[in-house]
């Protein structure tokens, strides 16, 4: 029913947007769903613009824009309201009819981006497109997104406010041999019903809370110029100094750190990313931090 709040008259509404998913009075995202749909089709004939058969971007590039944007755009919070089309094609009993129904749809827009990466005509099958743009199916791209949100449920600590809930979903569907269905399952039910993901047996991550005026023992110093660098090393007065860089060199990008004690190199780590055209110096750069952490 409708609320009267001094003379003001507020109408229900079927359906409310929380943290950008559209939650219905049924837990059923239809409107979610298709506000997906709508978003990714925007999106991808945005990004169709700017490549022609004869000018514009390249096929690489489109690929990218397709993965850094429309499918995150298109997927938000995927393991929320997208967990019925995790098990696709079991039949009316489960409601497989209507999570085809949407996932064929969603497959027009990989459709889209596929033949806009290829450039290849518009008859030309969708598997063969697939695997000439270097993209997944739809229905595994879903089910990797909504197994990786499951894997990092499973490893939360068991001061998290979900932590609780996650293990009573699990707990259910063991106890049945993950064969019942919950008569009113909620998304994390249905995760953890489809990828029987134990959290008592996975690594759980601890917390790290520091104060907000907490100083870090380590000092990081970035010199602007090579002379510089070279002049900090000659006066530094700590023992144990850590060095990272991160770089493009010859069409190829990297990150390396050097561990020295004093003027001895106690150890050293490389990692080489690939090429130029695929990865970034700043990706460099914070692998070689994270190589000087490995260090340390």
């Amino acid at each position: 029913p409708a609320i009267t709040i001094n003379e003001h008259t507020i109408q229900p509404s079927s359906s409310h947007k929380f943290l950008g998913v559209i939650i219905d009075q049924e837990l059923r995202f239809k409107e979610q769903a298709a506000s997906a749909l709508a978003k990714g089709t925007k999106y991808m004939l945005a990004c169709s613009r700017m490549i022609r058969m004869t000018k514009g971007i390249k096929g690489r590039w489109m690929r990218r824009l397709y993965e850094g944007v429309i499918i995150p755009k298109m997927l938000y919070a995927a393991d929320v309201w997208c967990t019925g089309l995790v098990s696709k094609g079991k039949g009316k009993k489960f409601g497989g009819r209507g999570a085809r129904s949407f996932s064929s749809q969603m497959a027009r827009v990989q459709r889209m981006a596929a033949l806009s990466i290829t450039g290849a005509m518009r008859s030309t099958p969708n598997d063969l497109l697939l695997a000439h743009a270097d993209l997944p199916p739809l229905q595994q791209m879903l089910c990797n997104i909504c197994h990786n949100s499951t894997l990092q449920m499973a490893t939360l600590h068991s001061s998290h406010p979900l932590q609780k809930g996650i293990s009573s979903a699990f707990n259910f569907h063991a106890n049945c041999n993950f064969e019942r269905l919950k008569r009113h399952s909620s998304p994390i039910h249905n995760l953890f019903k489809e990828f029987k993901i134990n959290p008592a047996m996975m690594e759980t991550i601890e917390p790290v809370r520091h104060y907000p005026k907490w100083n870090p023992d380590v000092d990081i110093r970035i010199a602007k110029k090579p002379e510089e660098a070279y002049l900090e090393d000659t006066l530094v007065k700590e023992e144990l100094r850590v060095y990272s860089d991160g770089s493009a060199i010859e069409g190829g990008v990297g990150g390396a750190a050097v561990l020295m004690e004093g003027d001895k190199m106690v150890d050293k780590r490389r990692l080489y990313l690939g090429r130029v055209e695929e990865h970034t110096v700043y990706k460099g750069e914070i692998v070689g931090m994270i190589l000087a952490v490995e260090l340390l």
